[in-house]
């Protein structure tokens, strides 16, 4: 098979989960030499994936992850898989809602079993709706049998907890460390088998990968740029859907839906009917009737620790703090969960919000958390009120 060409599909984006030290690195990199031999590595497949330099993907100002990825194509999907260096790197990846992830790896070191870290991101990854999982559980050459059984009837108990099923959440059982050793070219071996079943589970179970431009609109408003007799133009950014000229459009938030529609385009400048005064930043375009604008949701929250805030803030139960979301600051009110009485920095938790005004969000939206005006924290919203 070729090992590096361009692919016209749309990428599935993927990440690793589990424990550290649990195999995920090591699976990665052997799932991408059998690849090489039954599909098309569209990455650099000179440089293996052990040997790679991390990537730092910014999130906002000092803060951000690092991870190694591997881009790939197989039975007519196209991956791009993500592994992240740390456990904190999985929970900003997943708390910010960068790259999109829509599946998941789960990595089980059968000598640990379900640690408590691991736990934690299958649990997140579940609240932030990532559709479909992969579990592998590594069993290091173990002929434990017992041992093997314990594990993957722990891993289904949390898997089924967390409203996943055998249908879309296979637990593959294999040796990652034995399979990266294989020197033999034998897809049906005892050691790169189980790795070629978790390469077919993916193809098996995966979603297609989203295609935003297909989306409902939204369009939030960063500026207001002109405000004329019946029209009012305004900058923004694009985040999903399409927008054309003549569109009907709702203007949602802070206040009362605004039904109108679209009178000009020119870059990212858009022209509406309108009354001057009804439109401000911090309000959101869609397509009309598709969301709505709310003061109360629940959300996973990551304090952001000193190194990135330059500050050492936690947030307590009836905590006063601002949500900052598409562009503007508002006032907000956090309740922890029940046994909860702080969530120290560097660390990540549910929690519950009351905004002062209603603001546009859906399950996904992320946004920031300030206090004394100072960005403490990432938040992504789990569910709306």
């Amino acid at each position: 098979m070729n090992k590096k060409k361009t692919s016209s599909h749309l990428s599935l984006p993927i990440c690793m989960l589990g424990a550290d030290g649990h195999g995920k690195t090591t699976l990665t990199t052997v799932m991408e030499r059998v690849i090489e031999k039954i599909g098309t590595i569209h990455s650099d497949s000179s440089n293996e994936l052990f040997n790679q330099l991390p990537n730092h993907h910014p999130i906002c100002e000092g803060v951000g992850f690092t991870y190694r990825s591997i881009d790939y194509e197989t039975s007519g999907k196209h991956y791009t898989q993500i592994d992240c260096e740390t456990h904190q790197d999985i929970v900003k990846l997943l708390v910010s809602g960068a790259l999109d992830i829509q599946g998941a790896i789960w990595v089980v070191d059968a000598d640990y079993g379900v640690t408590q870290e691991s736990e934690e991101l299958i649990r997140i990854a579940n609240s932030v709706k990532v559709s479909n999982i992969v579990s592998f559980l590594n069993i290091h050459n173990t002929d434990d049998n017992e041992l093997v059984n314990i594990c993957k009837q722990e891993m289904t108990e949390i898997l089924t907890e967390c409203g996943w099923n055998e249908n879309n959440t296979p637990i593959l059982v294999g040796d990652a460390h034995n399979a990266i050793n294989y020197k033999t070219i034998n897809l049906g071996s005892d050691q790169w088998k189980p790795i070629v079943d978790t390469i077919s589970a993916l193809n098996s179970i995966m979603p297609n990968p989203i295609n935003k431009s297909e989306l409902h609109l939204m369009f939030p408003i960063h500026k207001i740029v002109e405000e004329n007799k019946e029209t009012v133009t305004f900058s923004g950014e694009l985040i999903q859907g399409h927008l054309s000229v003549g569109q009907s459009i709702d203007i949602v938030g802070k206040g009362d839906r605004i039904k109108t529609k679209c009178l000009n385009i020119k870059d990212h400048e858009i022209t509406v009917e309108s009354e001057p005064d009804w439109l401000s930043v911090g309000q959101v375009v869609c397509s009309p009737k598709t969301i709505k604008a709310h003061t109360e949701f629940t959300a996973i929250v990551y304090l952001l620790n000193q190194d990135e805030s330059g500050t050492h803030i936690p947030i307590v139960e009836n905590d006063k703090l601002e949500i900052h979301l598409w562009g503007i600051d508002i006032h907000a009110r956090v309740q922890l969960p029940p046994g909860l009485s702080i969530i120290s920095p560097g660390s990540n938790s549910d929690i519950s919000v009351s905004l002062d005004l209603p603001l546009v969000m859906e399950v996904g939206t992320t946004f920031e958390i300030k206090k004394m005006d100072i960005r403490i924290g990432l938040g992504i919203v789990t569910e709306t009120v």
